[in-house]
């Protein structure tokens, strides 16, 4: 399956982008340069800290929650300023540079011209006829080798080129020999930490060429030749001992060698078949055909595509907010390119386990565990004064767990507790209790000691609330002035109540039963219920002040509808003011602020209500307005998360991804629905490979006349399905069942 760009696309710097999980480039074709622009997945600039915290933070708290509680809006806000974590050396990820790749001929202008990524085999390939010859061009980065391949190939021995490295990094050095470059950058920025902090990475470029190199001090310059390969690798001190910067750079080059040196005798087709059969047993393990869909069918795959490409099992960090990839715009803008807490890391898992990627998610997992949460326990004790732990709404490499440094973000102590809740997905879909056991329990458990305290009675209403905190990362007004913080947001509550009944179920799948089981429990029944305002809508806030901007972007009220299932279209009274919001969020549309993620929650939300119309009209929106010709999704320059330039998220392209996903299967609830979200355009169709909760995998095939469905199972059991108005209990043999439901 390819994505392809023509002649014209590729003129305006069109990229594509490759990635194994470990390194990843954009790749630009070009008439004259063909450019890569590298990065390594780790966040270069910033530095572990170990006072992130504010002294003093606990103690401000509290008084916001009386300031609060008592409607003291700008007392609370004021307050808010002895709360806010460091910012100090929170950094952002930084692209490292470009290999340049200039013909040195006299050329003639181009035809024939096509620039294609084929998602299967994870391969971009240009071609064109040039000075009476084919040109062909092919670059990937191979996960088994750990390396990224650029090859250029043409009929004849005469290709002249020169081979360069470009960086606009601190303490560049670049060295250029004959058979290749070496070259040093270091991370230093001082938009989101002092400009004394960060990573360094040593990278190698080994040339492979039939023709004859020459090293100068601009490049490497190479004559007569009709193949040329690059093998590029990168390596950063992330982690390591800290040690003086030659020596430094010493060791990581020798550990760059060691790791490298096999790889640079190989040949590139030997390379290129374990990186193929490496992308093709991922990508085939779900496949997609909606007939007369193919766009819809292409962007499925690609977010499979973007998301194991970015994140395997051995990779050092979980996904940030673009991947492994830096178009160089987030990271110079005052929102970063990080990990995000409040939907962005998120959306990022969300297919890991339906489109049957549990591998990816390992590198989340593991971050979780050996840095946000020691992080998080230093929060929750001196920002809150409370035992557990506690994952604000940011966070970076090195497990930022502190509150966020300005009232529209902070406080929002839930941000980690979204996260954790990918780890109990994961249990359900996979059914691995050692993982349940070992893995996530304590993390969930320790989470719930934070929040059983954090809880508080509400004198009003007699129910137990929390706070305060902010809604991400919308405002109200009062008396026509704009606030953030309150007690009892839906967002806090909602998250709470989710985790709680994780809790419960997690001891019960463990046959732990304790004390702290039936606090939660007490608890859980006692938490302010969802509330509807007088104009039907889910409400926000635990107050009904007006919102500041009422199309804002977040819709953090409505994720018990999706990702959680704390609100069902079988409650109808919730679900008919879950539809509210979003009808209100788009009167007038076009005054919506519209995102990748942001719209991919509205297709969500219309998913699980079952709506087919409006959530394909989402997609179709999506498609039509936030889709660049390469296949990425974007979010584009808004009132209230303003930037210089599109940026490229990942999200996008993996919330269309679950959203796809999830109108063609949904397993919420113990129970496994078949086409639930079927649009009339979408008649016919066949999807194979797809997870549900429980344990099983699902295959379906329909047309107008009959929907056709294979249970895949390991063991024997009764599950219940529906489809349409048909609702029944089947017996599951282990291995297939096959059933027609029309």
């Amino acid at each position: 399956m390819n994505i392809t760009l023509n002649k014209e696309a590729s003129r305006f710097g069109e990229a594509f982008a490759i990635g194994n999980g470990h390194m990843g480039a954009m790749v630009y074709g070009g008439m004259k340069t063909d450019r890569l622009d590298l990065s390594e997945n780790t966040f270069f600039s910033g530095n572990k800290s170990e006072d992130d915290n504010q002294a003093g933070a606990s103690e401000a708290f509290y008084k916001m929650r009386e300031q609060t509680a008592a409607g003291d809006y700008a007392a609370a806000l004021e307050t808010s300023h002895k709360f806010y974590g460091k910012r100090g050396n929170y950094g952002t990820n930084l692209p490292v540079g470009q290999i340049l790749i200039t013909r040195m001929d006299e050329l003639s202008e181009t035809s024939g011209y096509e620039r294609s990524l084929d998602l299967e085999n994870g391969i971009v390939s240009s071609r064109y006829m040039q000075n009476g010859e084919q040109v062909t061009r092919q670059a990937f980065a191979s996960h088994p080798h750990n390396v990224i391949v650029y090859e250029a190939v043409c009929d004849k021995n005469d290709m002249n080129l020169c081979i360069s490295f470009q960086s606009l990094r601190d303490g560049e050095y670049v060295k250029y020999h004959i058979g290749g470059i070496f070259f040093v950058c270091e991370a230093h920025e001082t938009m989101h930490s002092d400009g004394t902090t960060g990573t360094l990475l040593c990278g190698k470029v080994s040339i492979h060429t039939d023709g004859f190199p020459e090293a100068k001090e601009d490049g490497v310059y190479i004559k007569r030749a009709s193949r040329v390969s690059l093998y590029i690798t990168a390596i950063t001190d992330f982690k390591e001992e800290v040690l003086e910067k030659e020596k430094q750079i010493l060791q990581l080059q020798m550990k760059m060698n060691r790791t490298f040196v096999k790889v640079d005798e190989l040949a590139v087709e030997e390379i290129r078949e374990a990186h193929r059969q490496d992308m093709q047993a991922l990508y085939s393990r779900v496949t997609l055909d909606i007939g007369d869909q193919p766009l819809v069918n292409r962007m499925f795959q690609m977010g499979r595509y973007l998301l194991y490409s970015s994140s395997r099992e051995d990779s050092l960090l979980p996904a940030h907010l673009q991947g492994i990839w830096n178009d160089n715009v987030a990271c110079r803008i005052g929102w970063t390119c990080d990990m995000h807490l409040d939907i962005n890391t998120q959306m990022n898992y969300w297919p890991s386990e339906v489109t049957n990627l549990p591998e990816t998610a390992v590198p989340l997992f593991r971050w979780i565990r050996e840095d946000l949460v020691p992080a998080g326990r230093k929060t929750a004790a001196e920002s809150y004064g409370l035992k557990g732990w506690v994952g604000e709404l940011v966070s970076n490499s090195w497990g930022y767990a502190a509150p966020y440094w300005a009232s529209t973000l902070s406080p929002c102590p839930t941000g980690g507790v979204w996260t954790i809740t990918q780890m109990w997905e994961h249990f359900l879909t996979s059914q691995d209790k050692k993982f349940l056991k070992e893995e996530a329990f304590p993390v969930i458990e320790e989470a719930v000691v934070f929040f059983s305290a954090y809880l508080f009675e509400d004198k009003e209403s007699g129910y137990l609330t929390c706070g305060p905190s902010i809604s991400p990362e919308n405002s109200f007004v009062v008396d026509g002035k704009i606030y953030q913080i309150s007690n009892g947001c839906t967002l806090e509550i909602l998250m709470i109540r989710e985790l709680f009944d994780i809790y419960q179920k997690a001891c019960r799948v463990l046959r732990r039963k304790n004390k702290r089981m039936k606090e939660t429990a007490d608890k859980a029944a006692r938490l302010l219920p969802y509330r509807i305002t007088g104009n039907g809508q889910i409400a926000e806030w635990n107050h009904d002040y007006p919102a500041a901007d009422l199309q804002h972007r977040h819709t953090s009220h409505l994720l018990g509808l999706f990702p959680f299932a704390q609100i069902t279209p079988e409650n109808e009274e919730l679900a008919k003011a879950a539809e509210a919001v979003i009808t209100a969020k788009l009167t007038p549309e076009e005054n919506w602020e519209d995102t990748g993620w942001a719209r991919s929650m509205l297709m969500l939300y219309e998913a699980r209500l079952r709506h087919p119309g409006k959530a394909l009209g989402h997609i179709d929106s999506m498609l039509t307005n936030l889709l660049e010709p390469n296949g990425f999704i974007i979010h584009p320059p808004t009132r209230g998360a303003g930037s210089f330039d599109n940026v490229y998220e990942l999200d996008g392209n993996t919330g269309l991804t679950s959203c796809i996903a999830e109108m063609l299967m949904q397993s919420h609830d113990g129970i496994i629905r078949i086409l639930p979200c079927l649009p009339k355009q979408w008649s016919k169709g066949e999807v194979k490979g797809l997870c549900a909760r429980g344990g099983v995998t699902v295959d379906i095939s329909w047309d107008e006349n009959f929907c056709q469905v294979n249970f895949g199972s390991e063991r024997s059991r009764r599950i219940t399905i529906q489809y349409g108005e048909i609702r029944k209990t089947i017996l599951l043999k282990a291995g297939n069942t096959s059933i027609c439901l029309k």
